[in-house]
């Protein structure tokens, strides 16, 4: 069962799943929270614009504890910090607790292979009150830098290769009237087969580059969510 379930409208606006930075305890509490688990959990996507997860924290320690998490959502078009959000709670021995969160579509301008936002979440846990958790993604940004910028170019003429593709069958393969013709047919069916090679690539670049992207990191730097929105 749960021991308490957390929400609220501010923390409404990310879809979180949660990762952790190894988590102590405060200077006066040598004490191994090894005993703590974290879960994150997707769940069904609840509109067309948000997707919802639940971080679960359970607590397999033999007696209470503190914790506090900082959640970081980002911005799946710039990567750009959008907000943290820092819950914190209390759970007792051998009860779970979680928060739960939705993450937003990316903007307008992310039109072409639009994803949900991403997001950070680091872990802290004491014995006796505050439990205080470290913002980590400006770091684990930092060390993504590469990666994303590769990604990002690779995105763009991923985009303008589609673009050219349309362009060329408007203009190479026009229809008349309201049914297409099989010489109509045949002609896209050409050029397609001439512009695939360069789509394939771009979109093998694309998954390699998006497997590298969580091994970027330093340990610790988990990234979640970031899915593509369906259409």
């Amino acid at each position: 069962m749960y021991a308490c379930r957390i929400f609220s409208p501010a923390l409404a606006t990310v879809v979180l799943i949660a990762a952790s930075l190894p988590f102590t305890a405060s200077a006066a509490d040598e004490v191994d929270f090894s005993c703590m688990g974290l879960e994150v959990k997707g769940k069904t996507q609840v509109t067309e614009t948000h997707k919802e997860y639940d971080v679960v924290l359970t607590n397999n320690c033999p007696g209470p504890v503190y914790w506090a998490m900082c959640i970081e959502r980002l911005d799946p078009y710039t990567s750009r910090i959008l907000e943290a959000h820092t819950p914190t709670g209390y759970v007792e021995a051998e009860q779970k607790t979680r928060v739960n969160l939705q993450m937003k579509r990316g903007p307008a301008a992310m039109d072409f292979r639009q994803r949900f936002q991403e997001f950070y979440v680091a872990t802290d846990y004491a014995i006796r009150p505050p439990a205080r958790a470290r913002c980590i993604a400006s770091q684990c940004e930092f060390a993504r830098r590469d990666i994303r910028r590769q990604l990002s170019a690779n995105l763009e003429a991923w985009e303008a290769a589609v673009r050219a593709l349309n362009a060329q069958l408007a203009s190479e393969c026009p229809e008349s009237g309201w049914d297409k013709t099989a010489e109509v047919e045949q002609c896209a069916a050409d050029v397609r087969v001439r512009a695939q090679p360069r789509l394939d690539e771009l979109a093998r670049n694309d998954a390699e580059l998006r497997e590298q992207l969580p091994l970027a990191g330093p340990a610790g730097c988990e990234l979640y969510a970031g899915e593509l929105v369906p259409y």
